[in-house]
């Protein structure tokens, strides 16, 4: 299955919008929100629990995001979708030490407030990794999120599959490599922040780039505001 969808992401021309996003006020935000949650129920808010939450809202702003290319007797169409179905993309790791990408999705994002939104998002990564996701999760996926940050790449450009409009790829957080060496005192006088590189890969036939670079606009205001 992963070779026909890489196969058939081939027929899709696509262009990529990136965006270095500050990342201070994220870090800052989480660490407030963390410290509460740890006295009244525990549990932890990722970066990209809050970053997956951004993508949502950004996409209600600009739907077309959100739209697919598809051909109805044989001419070009936009399907224009009511809701946000957000996949999230799950590197498993099997017995053998082989590696797995799941993309289950979480259906109806648009409609959920976070609390729902983290406790799907976090349902369905506890049962990929357990084998007990449901074929059914996997369908109706209108856009992805991936986050390869997590194992230090700085900046991706994921394939797009078919019947999605766009796939967002976020980076490693961390000081832009001429800063890294620097002592923490230097890096706290200089006022530095840590940065967030971000991308968006779409289907060219039916989003330009206009849209793309204002969509990641939006899940900057939203990620420093």
């Amino acid at each position: 299955k992963i070779l026909q969808n890489m196969e058939a992401s081939l027929t899709i021309p696509t262009a990529t919008s990136l965006r270095t996003i500050p990342v201070k006020i994220l870090e800052e935000n989480r660490l407030l929100i963390n410290s509460y949650l740890s006295k009244i129920r525990g549990g932890k808010i990722s970066f990209t629990h809050i970053i997956g939450w951004a993508i949502v809202q950004a996409t209600k702003h600009y739907p077309s995001m959100n739209n697919a290319y598809s051909e109805v007797d044989g001419k070009p169409v936009v399907i224009q979708r009511g809701s946000i179905n957000l996949g999230l993309a799950i590197d498993v790791e099997r017995k053998d030490g082989s590696r797995n990408l799941m993309v289950p999705n979480i259906k109806n994002a648009n409609l959920m407030d976070f609390k729902k939104f983290y406790d799907t998002y976090e349902d369905l990564v506890k049962r990929s990794r357990l084998g007990q996701i449901d074929p059914a999760e996997f369908m109706g996926t209108t856009l992805s999120l991936t986050n390869p940050g997590t194992i230090g790449t700085i900046s991706s450009t994921p394939k797009l599959m078919l019947g999605q409009g766009t796939i967002i790829a976020t980076g490693a957080i961390q000081y832009s490599s001429e800063y890294v060496a620097m002592s923490p005192e230097t890096i706290s006088n200089l006022g530095i922040s840590k940065v967030m590189t971000i991308t968006s890969t779409y289907d060219h036939r039916i989003i330009q780039g206009a849209e793309s670079g204002l969509f990641l606009k939006k899940i900057n205001e939203m990620i420093s505001g």
